[in-house]
């Protein structure tokens, strides 16, 4: 394939792919929202222990690129996500869904990053790219936007309510 045209493929299936972005400032130190959203981290959350999705394993112990989980939707068929890239000390990664299951949705890549805001405080991004299948980018945004929001709202109840001299143990 001659140069220019591999590009413009390459440029049309950047333009097929849809992103939706949450961000949500938290009045807590990064770290203490980075223990709940890295690769292990957010087995602690509710939603990944029974009560939005039924359960969730990892391949191994050691956050690494490379290592995968499982995530078990209730009713439905398993999730097998892949890190893909990790900067603990900028405290980001990027992840791939290697099987979907039941989502709707095809080349589905994530990037989740915790950003300081000072001392006390920090951003959350968690972002995904991905290409609709059987459902608009539209329907797929507002689902996936609906999840996010809720293991934010999670994250928040446990970081920002707790006595700031707690937060040190917890983490």
């Amino acid at each position: 394939m001659p140069p220019r045209l591999a590009e413009a493929v390459c440029q049309e299936r950047k333009n097929a792919m849809a992103r939706a972005t949450v961000a949500r400032k938290f009045a807590a130190p990064a770290d203490a929202v980075w223990q709940y959203v890295r690769w292990h981290g957010v087995a602690k959350l509710d939603q990944y222990s029974g009560d939005f999705f039924e359960k969730i394993e990892f391949d191994g112990d050691v956050e690494q690129v490379g290592i995968t989980k499982t995530i078990y939707p209730y009713g439905g068929h398993p999730i097998l996500e892949r890190l893909e890239e990790l900067n603990v000390a900028e405290r980001s990664y990027r992840y791939r869904l290697l099987d979907v299951g039941d989502l709707p949705v095809t080349d589905y890549c994530g990037y989740v990053r915790v950003t300081p805001a000072g001392p006390g405080a920090c951003h959350l991004k968690i972002e995904c790219e991905f290409t609709p299948v059987g459902v608009t980018a539209d329907v797929w945004e507002q689902t996936w936007t609906e999840m996010e929001t809720r293991l934010m709202d999670e994250i928040s109840r446990l970081v920002e309510n707790i006595a700031p001299d707690a937060r040190a143990v917890a983490a």
